[in-house]
């Protein structure tokens, strides 16, 4: 078999996988549905298709799969070598914070939008870049469990968000809420239409990733790692390099997740701004990386397709009253179907 027929192959063994998996996962989900006394039917076809019923549910589709993307990133390049980055939560809260702070104390500058937008992302990418560092460095120095560490790291970023947006220098003083006042209108980005114009970074960081995994050496080094670190330290691969880049660029995408949520969404700094349906984004990440195993090509289709169902359950609680929490539980078991059907199938195919 040809190279080429091989990748094809994986890709249709994988789609069936997942299909299966998404079909067993509905039909559970239908079970939980009809036993709380709700019309089967109508509560799948709201969760499935009101991302495409018009152009508001399709555009908050897409504001919800931009930070998902970067969250899932933000997990799914340090996977890669077989860590879990549990921060990719505080990540994106730190980003986006260090955003707003750099861009209110700027604001009073006047400098123009095409200098404060540029200048914010960074600040965004080095911010989480550096925040997940920590973790990574931890690890390769001190052997300290990454899960134990961002976990820590994500509730001093929440406290650094209560910090920021309650500080006197910052916040908003007509608020009651822990808010921030706005940005300047240079530091904002617009919109097309309804679509948020932060799609054409997540565009880019899509690119990014790619070329990244798989054409630099980079992502080979990655790569590597993760499949036989004592073969790829024989070969002269730096360990210690590897795992605390591959936890700055998980962490970076989280940042700049951040920052196209405040600069783009929200224009100020809110206490929960990188939570969606009630849950932050860390955990949706997780979830959308164990989906796709941890392949960074497969997350932006994973990312809009978990993002399909989170509009449709805010639209199930909205017209049926139906818990979103049924939703989430979807995505759990959508992720139990394809982990134990993929471990089943990889047996049985050895």
């Amino acid at each position: 078999m040809t190279q080429k027929n091989k990748a094809y192959s994986l890709i249709l063994n994988n789609l069936i996988i997942y299909g299966i998996a998404i079909i067993l996962a509905l039909g559970v989900i239908s079970i939980f549905v009809a036993i709380l006394g709700y019309n089967v039917w109508d509560a799948l076809r709201t969760l499935l298709t009101t991302s495409f019923k018009s152009s508001f549910g399709f555009s908050e589709t897409i504001k919800k799969a931009i930070p998902l993307l970067f969250a899932t990133y933000a997990f799914t390049i340090p996977f890669m070598i077989k860590f879990f980055n549990i921060g990719g939560w505080g990540q994106m809260l730190f980003g986006g914070t260090m955003t707003v702070v750099v861009g209110l104390t700027l604001g009073p500058l006047g400098l123009p939008a095409i200098i404060m937008i540029p200048l914010l992302l960074l600040v965004g990418i080095v911010s989480g870049g550096v925040f997940a560092l920590v973790a990574g460095f931890l690890k390769a120095k001190y052997n300290i469990n990454p899960i134990i560490s961002t976990i820590m790291l994500n509730f001093i970023a929440y406290q650094f968000v209560n910090f920021i947006a309650t500080s006197d220098a910052f916040k908003d003083p007509l608020e009651g809420h822990p808010i921030t006042q706005k940005l300047s209108e240079s530091s904002l980005m617009g919109f097309f239409g309804e679509i948020p114009a932060s799609i054409i970074v997540a565009f880019i960081a899509i690119i990014f990733v790619y070329l990244v995994m798989k054409r630099t050496r980079l992502g080979f080094e990655i790569t590597s790692v993760g499949q036989n670190l004592i073969a790829s330290q024989t070969y002269g691969i730096n360990f210690s390099k590897t795992i605390m880049v591959a936890f700055f660029i998980g962490g970076a995408l989280a940042g700049i997740g951040g920052s196209l949520e405040v600069i783009n969404i929200h224009g100020k700094l809110i206490e929960g701004f990188a939570k969606t349906s009630g849950a932050q984004f860390g955990i949706f990440g997780v979830l959308t990386s164990l989906v796709v195993a941890g392949n960074p090509l497969a997350v932006p289709f994973a990312a809009f397709f978990m993002s399909v169902l989170l509009v449709g359950a805010d639209s199930l609680q909205r017209t049926m009253q139906v818990p979103v929490e049924v939703v989430f539980l979807s995505q759990a078991i959508i992720v139990m179907f394809v982990v134990i059907i993929r471990e089943k199938y990889g047996k049985g195919n050895k």
